[in-house]
């Protein structure tokens, strides 16, 4: 029953960002790029299949992964500074 309540949360944000994103579209005052990121996200939530699809692009590959991986230094980077601050 939770799983079929987390879906339906997954899939009414999807189609939530996809109808900012379309509103976006029409009127050049709501960014409609924010929107269209929300409906990626949700999607790739609701389904593990869209979610292999999306990453499998070569755009995603090109544009996202090294965003992604240049947060992930980030962390390690402070993760690093915490253990060297404990041990003073």
């Amino acid at each position: 029953m939770l799983i079929i309540l987390e879906k339906i949360g997954w899939g009414m944000l999807a189609l939530t960002g996809f109808i900012g994103g379309i509103i976006g579209l029409a009127l050049p005052v709501i960014p409609q790029v924010p929107f269209f990121l929300l409906a990626l996200f949700a999607l790739s939530k609701l389904s593990p299949r869209f979610h292999r699809w999306l990453t499998s692009r070569h755009w995603y590959q090109r544009m996202v992964v090294p965003v992604l991986e240049k947060f992930h230094a980030k962390r390690q980077t402070k993760k690093r500074v915490l253990i060297k601050a404990e041990q003073d």
